[in-house]
Formats: structure tokens, C-alpha cells, sequence
């Protein structure tokens, strides 16, 4: 089988490449370059110079073709633009879910079937077939999953989509790195979003969309003004650090007003909430279910998640009423629906 293996430079998606090389698969390694490296006002990306440099020694070492692919224009429109609009709008995005429906398993999954290839990627999760449909379920190591980020597939994606990593823990992931002489068995795993510098996404949004920033007000549910803020691009629903605020009890985000310049707080329970909706609702399965489900819905990446009932409206909509109230469901973050360990689907919050 022939394999186009996206290797970003990590130790994940390597020893993905490793471990269908091994198998016998006819594999091809690729690094998408995303961001221009020449303007350091730019912030950085997971697939800088250094990390392609790294990806080309395990494709080296590994004996298979390597190649670098050149997406920072659809990355730029479909990922980096809506993540400093959205934020400048007051919304919560991820950028990780937008760049994997619309660039890696889109335009790469594109590029892959060109090839008569299946694409395999580093990602902690797992595709199962079942009968004649394909089930997405969350990886074997829990630390590490990141089947929320994957909601956006459907069958027709996971047809041909491969997650070699998914049913490893990661130290067998660098356990078998090692044995397989990868240069980058070692490497440190990535925790930030990918192109924004030191993790401030804040000063990114900034640099990025200078006149769309305002100051303007913090004020209380009951709208007494407690301080100011230098932009609502700086605070997400449910936040608590970093208010600066005085009072003798904590404040949360409750909602954010763009419009206004305005950064609304209150109480734990203010800024919490047990039902909302969610758009571009997205099913692993293809077709809504006919009726309400019982689910469990992660509304961040590092949620547990909380029991719910979610029920598909008309269009891409769906109605969520949890259990009991969570805080910091943020407008633009997605919510993913769960049974068990498989992935039923998702959407934005709104």
C-alpha cells in the first residue's frame, strides 16, 4: 500500500512514517510549509526551517522520499485569518480543528488520493471499521488524545486516513523511535499553537489586526465598571487570571461585548451555563441522528467532558443541555460529542 506519511518534524509523525515503512507500505514522507519564516514579526510555526530539516533526517534515515509542500496561502485564508478575526470578534477559536478539516485532511488528503496513496498522520486517535461505515474513536493513551481536534471527518475522509501512533502510549511512541534511529526520538512534544510566538496569542491578534483592536471596559453583570482592558482579543468566556481586577471575591468572563469594547464578569455561576447551541456541526457518521442523544460533550480540549443531551436541529445546528452547568463554554470554541470512546461529531459553540 502506498502511504503519504505529513511529517511535521515531531517524534509523533515520524515514527508514524517508521511504523508503515516497517510494515512494508510503500510510504512517502511530506512537511507542509505553512508560514513565511522571513518576517519575524510573523511569530513562528511547527514547521519552521529547523523543524522541515528535522522531518527530511527521519525521511533519511528512514529511506523514503521526502518533500516539502507549500500551503501557507490556504493556511494563511482557512486557518490564521479566521483565528485573529474571530478573536477580534470576541469568539474563542481553535485553530488546531480548522487547520485539520481544511488543510491536512483536505488539501493533503487531495494530494494523497492523486497519488493512490491513503494519508497517515502523527494524531493520538484511532479509525475503525465497522461493517461498511468507519468510527473514530479517542486514542489508547488518554494524556495524549486529540480525537477533539478530529471531529471534522467524516467517512469519506476516514476511508482513507491512517493513525499509526493512535494505539500506542507515547513512551512506546519514543521507545520505538528510538529503536528505528529516528534523530528526533527526543525531540520535546509542541504545547503551543503552532505559529504564534511564545504562546501570547494576545500579542499576535495585535500585530496582526492593529486597527480592530480597542480598549475599553470591564464591568459587572449589573454593569458597575470595575477597570479597563487594552482589547477583548485578551479575555475567552470563563477565564478567571489575569483580569485585574480588584474585589474580595474571584470574577470570571462571563461574555464578551465586541461591539462595545466591553468585558463582562461576574460570579463562577454567572459564567457558567448548561445549555447552548452549536453551528457547522459536523457527524463522524455523515447523516444527523434522527432525534435527541444522550452524549458526552468535551467543550475544550482538556475537558473531561460533561453527560448531555444533544439534539440536531435543521442545517449544520445542534442543541446541547447538559447535565449540569460547566464553566467557560466560549462562544467559538468547539464543543465535540462523544459515546464512549467514539467520536460522534461537533461544532462551534455560538
Amino acid at each position: 500500500m502506498r502511504v503519504l506519511v505529513a511529517m511535521s518534524g515531531g517524534v509523533d509523525s515520524s515514527t508514524a512514517a517508521a511504523l508503515l515503512a516497517a510494515e512494508g507500505h510503500e510510504v512517502v514522507g511530506v512537511t507542509m510549509r505553512v508560514w513565511d519564516y522571513s518576517d519575524p514579526a510573523r511569530g513562528r510555526t511547527c514547521c519552521a526551517p529547523e523543524d522541515v530539516d528535522d522531518a527530511r533526517a527521519a525521511a533519511r534515515r528512514l529511506g523514503i522520499p521526502f518533500y516539502v509542500a507549500n500551503v501557507e496561502a490556504r493556511f494563511r485564508e482557512r486557518v490564521v485569518d479566521r483565528f485573529v478575526d474571530d478573536y477580534v470578534s470576541g469568539l474563542t477559536p481553535n485553530p488546531c480543528v480548522a487547520c485539520n478539516t481544511e488543510v491536512k485532511f483536505d488539501w493533503l488528503l487531495a494530494r494523497a488520493r492523486a497519488l493512490g496513496a491513503k494519508l497517515a498522520t502523527g494524531h493520538y486517535a484511532r479509525v475503525e471499521a465497522r461493517g461498511p461505515r468507519f468510527v473514530l474513536r479517542t486514542a489508547a493513551d488518554p494524556a495524549k488524545d486529540q480525537s477533539y481536534f478530529l471531529y471534522g471527518l467524516g467517512q469519506d475522509a476516514l476511508r482513507d486516513v491512517l493513525f499509526p501512533v493512535g494505539g500506542l502510549e507515547k513512551p512506546a511512541v519514543r521507545a520505538t523511535a528510538a529503536r528505528a534511529g529516528l534523530p528526533n526520538a527526543a525531540k520535546p512534544d509542541s504545547q503551543e499553537i503552532c505559529f504564534v510566538q511564545g504562546g501570547d496569542a494576545g500579542a499576535f491578534v495585535a500585530l496582526r489586526a492593529p486597527a480592530r483592536v480597542r480598549p475599553g471596559e470591564i464591568v459587572t453583570t449589573d454593569g458597575r465598571v470595575l477597570g479597563r482592558h487594552a482589547g477583548v482579543h485578551l479575555f475567552t468566556v470563563g477565564q478567571r487570571r489575569g483580569l485585574g481586577v480588584p474585589g474580595p471575591e474571584p470574577r470570571y468572563v462571563v461574555r464578551l461585548e465586541p461591539e462595545a469594547a466591553r468585558v463582562v464578569v461576574g460570579t463562577a455561576a454567572e459564567a457558567s451555563r448548561d445549555a447552548f447551541e452549536v453551528r457547522e456541526v459536523s457527524w463522524v457518521a455523515g447523516a444527523p441522528p434522527s432525534g435527541p442523544i444522550e452524549a458526552r460533550v468535551r467543550v475544550r480540549h482538556r475537558h473531561a467532558g460533561e453527560a448531555a443531551t444533544v439534539a440536531p436541529g435543521a442545517g449544520a445546528i445542534a442543541a446541547v443541555r447538559l447535565a449540569r452547568p460547566v464553566r467557560g463554554v466560549a462562544p467559538g470554541q468547539a464543543a465535540v460529542f462523544y459515546a464512549g470512546d467514539e467520536v460522534l461529531g461537533g461544532g462551534r459553540i455560538v
